[in-house]
């Protein structure tokens, strides 16, 4: 299969992408306004943005369950029917299903987290790189797009937040739909080259461990940095506007940049290179925060977001790699971000624990920098070649 056949091919898969960080990243800019409208606290607010990533942690032990849906495309089907419930009930407005569309939407993404790269390695092992390119490329996209419409929509009619849901309600409708429809007209296949246990040696592997801790860190660097970055330009003189546009622009600019990398890197099979590179890049680009200021930080920013957009895109893709089978492919999935997201649970809390303490944004940069130089030394490891 060449390249436009498996573009062809991915189609599935960039209909599922464009609900799956939309449909969480729009609850970001309106956290203030929940935050107003039902009376929260600071640590309710706090909460309440971290439910997702709690969910994605947590959502691997479901997983022996989800399995029992049947083949790979019909729990991908489920994981989209459950992030378009999540989305309706936010509709009606009560805080007690407002948390429970966010645990919803946090269950049926981290299906889709463990299930995509399994359904790559099924149908077009040959153009891993490319498809993981291009559907990571649409979530971030469609996210950014997400951000950049939710306090606009939110002001245009009487019924308020609730028009920001609306768009990505349809666009959940639809590829639910969509992939319904795709498996009722599809045959299907046995599900045996999926075997529904675990695979337990991965916890003594130590590649499998370097895969782990390295999406574990760059999801820390990737969180760590993004819920304090509009804060740390309010600090640095930007208004509150232009720091929301710097950061949405920049991200979506570093992800359209990334999208050609890993496809590069599947055809000189240079992951270690690739890796080292982008982790001493976001650790120059986010020091150079704590050193200049004005508008050079878009440039920083801009070269941080390839870093981390490359990071993210590569770190799916060692899953794919390394895994030698379909199966094997999903343990490395559910085993790594199971443990990363986990781990970058804390990372918000660690950068704003360190500013809280100093009183100093710059001080907390280094948490980033730091964190990138790791990204690093465990991406050395990680990329090397050879199945797990």
């Amino acid at each position: 299969m060449d390249a436009r056949q498996a573009i062809r091919h991915g189609i599935p898969i960039y209909i599922a992408a464009l609900v799956m960080r939309s449909s969480m990243m729009v609850m970001n800019p309106l956290l203030p306004v929940f935050k107003a409208q039902y009376h929260l606290s600071a640590f309710h607010v706090s909460f309440l943005s971290s439910l997702p990533i709690l969910c994605f942690a947590g959502a691997g032990l479901l997983m022996p369950l989800v399995r029992r849906i049947g083949v790979t495309n019909r729990i991908i089907a489920a994981g989209l029917i459950v992030i378009t419930f999540g989305v309706s009930i936010r509709m009606f407005g009560s805080l007690l299903l407002l948390f429970f569309s966010v645990i919803a939407v946090g269950i049926g993404i981290a299906i889709l987290n463990f299930t995509l790269p399994v359904w790559i390695k099924e149908e077009v092992p040959e153009n891993s790189g490319l498809l993981t390119s291009l559907y990571v490329t649409l979530m971030g996209i469609f996210a950014a797009v997400a951000i950049a419409t939710a306090v606009p929509l939110s002001h245009l009619t009487s019924i308020g937040w609730r028009l920001s849901m609306v768009p990505w309600l349809i666009l959940g409708l639809f590829s639910s739909i969509w992939w319904i429809k795709m498996n009722r007209n599809k045959v299907e296949l046995a599900a045996a080259e999926l075997t529904p246990h675990f695979h337990a040696r991965f916890f003594h592997s130590l590649d499998a461990w370097a895969i782990t801790l390295f999406f574990g860190f760059q999801s820390m660097l990737a969180y760590g940095i993004a819920t304090w970055l509009p804060s740390i330009l309010l600090s640095k003189g930007y208004s509150l506007n232009s720091a929301g546009y710097t950061v949405s622009a920049t991200g979506l600019m570093g992800s359209l940049l990334g999208i050609f990398v890993p496809y590069l890197v599947v055809k000189i099979r240079k992951l270690r290179t690739l890796l080292v590179g982008a982790g001493i890049l976001m650790s120059i680009s986010f020091g150079a925060l704590i050193f200049d200021h004005g508008w050079h930080l878009i440039i920083w920013l801009l070269l941080g977001s390839i870093g981390l957009a490359v990071t993210f895109q590569v770190s799916l893709l060692l899953t794919i790699f390394r895994g030698a089978s379909a199966g094997e492919t999903r343990s490395l999935s559910i085993m790594s971000q199971s443990i990363g997201y986990l781990m970058a649970m804390f990372a918000p809390g660690i950068v704003g624990a360190t500013f809280d303490a100093t009183h100093n944004w710059n001080d907390a940069l280094i948490i980033p920098v730091v964190l990138g130089i790791v990204v690093a030394v465990v991406g050395s490891v990680a990329g090397r070649e050879g199945t797990v």
